[in-house]
């Protein structure tokens, strides 16, 4: 672990960063995705899975984003219409250690960045047992129109805090999608690895096991 100084606002990602992975919950997302498009193409499940691959991860990092390529929409529309065929809260549970780490984060600024809706994460906030009103505002593409690795959302957090780049964190599971936009932003960034991921870029500042050292990283 490097450890960052001079940080005054951490921007969190949710899914996969707040909570450690588990395949169930991860292909339920990705189920979400396939029944978007679905709906839209009227393509049977084995065709929108071999059409969902030629672009994720290839043209695109975000499975939203994929999704919307591959429905005609927007990707604020998928965004929201995704999240009415997910539910994160029986894959949750009260986590105390989450609670008590952002407990020993009260003197920093809390934004949430992520791909999905504000009312979704709130929900699962409340599983977690983590209170909402410690983020200053879930950014997500309901406000910004597009979901990361697009700049916006940033840039948002970016003007709103009319802090330098430098003072915000972006922390997340994805570097593609989490940190190499933040790090084009000028902001540090931090992996949640999990103890499975490692670093692919240079826009990694530090890598974490898990998200309850975070308070450690900023001593």
């Amino acid at each position: 672990m490097i450890h960052i100084p001079g940080i005054a606002v951490c921007i969190w990602d949710f899914d996969g960063t707040l909570y450690r992975p588990t395949p169930a919950l991860t292909q339920a997302i990705v189920e979400a995705d396939y029944e978007l498009i679905m709906r839209h193409t009227g393509w049977d499940k084995a065709k929108t899975i071999e059409e969902f691959h030629k672009i994720f991860k290839i043209k695109t990092p975000s499975s939203t984003e994929t999704a919307a390529i591959l429905a005609g929409i927007s990707v604020q529309e998928a965004a929201i219409e995704c999240e009415l065929y997910k539910d994160r809260r029986p894959f949750l549970s009260r986590d105390q250690r989450l609670i008590d780490m952002f407990n020993a984060l009260n003197g920093y600024t809390h934004y949430f960045l992520v791909n999905g809706i504000q009312e979704k994460v709130r929900e699962s906030l409340a599983v977690l047992g983590v209170p909402p009103d410690i983020f200053r505002e879930i950014v997500t593409a309901e406000l910004v129109g597009v979901n990361k690795p697009q700049l916006d959302g940033f840039r948002y957090i970016l003007k709103k805090t009319g802090l330098p780049p430098e003072a915000h964190l972006m922390i997340g599971d994805r570097e593609a999608v989490d940190l190499v936009p933040a790090k084009s932003a000028g902001m540090r960034t931090c992996l949640v690895s999990w103890g499975t991921t490692k670093p692919q870029t240079d826009s990694v500042d530090s890598v974490i096991e898990d998200i309850y050292t975070v308070p450690e990283l900023l001593v």
